[in-house]
């Protein structure tokens, strides 16, 4: 459920879709044109990023002003190659379902069932009372809110399943799958499905409902959204003894798309992503048309599904939470931001491993924007769509700030921000902390011209300097503007060094780390470590043929180091496997858990007790053996690589079993 996409292919989108239809490249220095134009331009776009990103079907609903200006369905629905119809074809929305998880928390705040301002654990059940940890204040409902109740981020093994045989309901998920407490709470804003699965048990809770009917009856029955359901389609004999809750209905299950991988030439068909386990976070699917009706309703106050007077502080300029002063932030729930012609907005996007999916609500203008994909690389079109339909239609906001313009004598006093960055937005307890290897770290750098350079996952982005503000004593927020999306980020400085950078998207930051331990400072090491150990291996083979050590300490050393260098080759060949298979598909990330991280985990560990053990060995023998300078040489810097390869997989939470 993430957030970066390719920029570059983000501005392809936009001028192509612009110049398919003789409009001009960038929206926002355009006039606003007729909402006739609008159907052009969409086309334009919406085909253009199906063929350059490989999307077999996608969905688009506009509204303005309390009508549907725009309902259309491209491409392919599913394996059968039945068209999308915006009517009828249901696409997995993600996280867009806590929208709904919001509106139903909110009604029974106004019901007076639920005070934000009380702890969560004074509305859940026994079983899921959030323990205390090492954090005295308790987690209050806002921080679930909020994105701020300071949960580390779990996902592999659970938060998706491929057979429904497999999931549970969901307070028994939420047992299972409890995160650690790795901040105070209302200290930061850091996405967690965890925490708004929490805030869904307690819709349930304090209901004396379970969660999927309450959202039927209180939230999706009363807005006429007939086509969005919470329910899955899987059998209904799974539901007999387990809990789970009915599935979903066979005339719905017969209009769910599929989701889609571009492969060998080809778009093939995946497997259901089952989120029954964790609904309120992300199990529902919806059609377009529906959510059209869901923006309509929102946009007009709620249409009594809420008070007017809540439904307002979802669009408020001011979030109940930001990381940062004058950045987005969390509004009850629902996520802020900005288009690139400074148009704000708020809602939510969502993302399963298939689908891509953004409801993007503009009040300013009055204007709604759903669009979704069915296929594993439909988030750019994804991310820039609603924004170039905002700035198409309402031109470039008056109000919108400049960009300052390049300064290259800034760039000295930028070098404090340069840096490896790695986001708070992970594992901190498991071994799931190694998949921040290859995902997690953005790197800063400065650029001649006097902007900084934010590199991550491929992309890479530009940010001007803005103007700085003292948040307390010692702790200064030093403010950037996007160059290419206008949106507002921050690093933080404490007593005088950097030690955070702030995501412009409003629940997310990143802690700066040392470049030894990033994951450029891992790699080196763990190469020499591999070829240490391979040169273990192959001496203590040598020495098979060789004269035999006689003194016990020698011998025994002469044993444990290949050994030791034969388990770190096993602990990292297992690692290396399941990275290749997640790199050729990340659903074995979520799916194929922990496969063979299990047994590396095990083979590191007894690598470190090898390691350790041949260590004391030679230095019981290091005086009397009849070692030549050289040997002894090799035999220090093999142990003290194999150790260093020990420390860095273990900063990892690489050694033992951490699952």
């Amino acid at each position: 459920m993430g957030r970066w996409t390719g920029r570059l292919l983000r501005a392809a989108l936009a001028a192509l879709g612009a110049m398919a239809f003789a409009g001009p490249a960038r929206a926002q220095d355009a006039a606003p044109p007729p909402a006739a134009d609008l159907d052009g331009y969409v086309d334009g776009m919406v085909e253009a990023a199906m063929r350059t990103e490989r999307i077999a079907g996608v969905g688009v609903a506009v509204v303005r002003n309390g009508q549907v200006m725009l309902l259309k369905g491209y491409g392919q629905a599913d394996g059968a190659g039945r068209p999308v119809d915006p009517e009828r074809t249901l696409f997995r929305i993600a996280s867009i379902s806590k929208t709904f998880t919001w509106i139903a928390l909110m009604q029974q705040v106004e019901a007076g069932r639920v005070d934000l301002e009380k702890p969560a654990n004074d509305y859940l059940p026994p079983t899921l009372q959030i323990p205390a940890g090492r954090f005295a204040q308790p987690v209050l409902v806002r921080h679930l809110l909020t994105h701020s109740a300071g949960f580390e981020d779990l996902v592999a093994g659970h938060l998706f399943v491929a057979n429904p045989a497999a999931a549970v309901p969901l307070v028994d998920a939420l047992v299972r799958h409890r995160p650690a407490r790795v901040r105070p709470p209302g200290v930061a804003s850091v996405y967690s499905n965890y925490g708004v699965a929490l805030a869904g048990a307690i819709v349930a809770e304090v209901s004396g409902v379970a969660f999927e009917d309450y959202v039927e009856q209180r939230v999706l029955a009363p807005l006429g959204l007939q086509n969005t359901t919470f329910r899955e389609p899987y059998a209904p004999g799974l539901v007999q003894g387990r809990g789970l809750p009915s599935p979903m209905s066979p005339a719905l299950a017969a209009d769910v798309a599929d989701g889609f991988r571009w492969q060998g030439g080809a778009y093939v068909r995946q497997g259901f992503e089952y989120t029954v386990q964790f609904a309120p976070a992300g199990s529902a699917s919806a059609t377009p048309a529906d959510m059209a009706r869901y923006m309509i309703a929102l946009l007009a106050g709620g249409a009594g599904v809420a008070k007017p007077e809540t439904i307002a502080l979802f669009a408020r300029p001011t979030p109940l939470f930001a990381n940062a002063p004058g950045l987005n932030g969390s509004a009850w729930g629902m996520l802020q931001g900005r288009s690139e012609g400074g148009w704000r907005h708020w809602g939510h996007s969502g993302d399963t491993l298939r689908f891509h999916s953004a409801l993007t609500l503009f009040p300013d203008l009055d204007l709604g924007v759903f669009v979704t994909t069915n296929a594993e690389a439909g988030g750019a079109l994804r991310d820039i769509l609603p924004g170039a339909i905002a700035d198409r239609l309402g031109g470039r906001n008056p109000a919108a700030p400049q960009t300052p313009a390049a300064d290259a004598s800034k760039a000295g006093a930028l070098r404090k921000f340069a840096g490896a960055y790695l986001s708070d937005r992970r594992a901190y307890t498991t071994i799931e902390k190694a998949f921040c290897l290859v995902r997690c770290t953005i790197d800063v750098s400065v650029a001649p011209e006097g902007r900084l350079v934010l590199a991550t996952g491929g992309e890479a982005a530009r940010l001007a300097p803005v103007d700085h503000v003292d948040r307390a004593p010692g702790v200064r927020i030093h403010r950037f503007r996007n160059i290419e999306s206008g949106e507002i980020s921050a690093f933080e400085e404490r007593g005088g060094r950097v030690v955070r950078y702030i995501h412009a998207w409003g629940a997310n930051r990143a802690t700066k780390i040392s470049r030894f331990a990033a994951p450029q400072g891992f790699l080196p090491v763990a190469l020499i470590g591999l070829l240490a150990s391979v040169g273990a291996v192959f001496s203590g083979a040598a020495r098979l043929f060789g004269p035999a050590q006689t003194r016990a300490p020698a011998r025994l050393a002469g044993l444990l180091m290949p050994v030791a260098g034969a388990a770190w080759l096993a602990a990292l060949g297992f690692y290396a496997a399941y990275f290749l298979r997640a790199s050729a598909d990340s659903w074995t990330v979520f799916i194929a858990w922990p496969d063979v991280m299990r047994l590396g985990a095990f083979a590191a560990m007894a690598a470190a007790v090898a390691t350790g053990l041949a260590a004391l060995s030679v230095a019981l023998a290091w005086l009397r053996a009849d070692w030549s300078v050289w040997r002894r040489a090799r035999i220090v810097a093999t142990l003290a690589a194999m150790g260093a390869l020990g420390l860095a997989l273990n900063g990892w939470n690489l050694v033992g079993p951490r699952f």
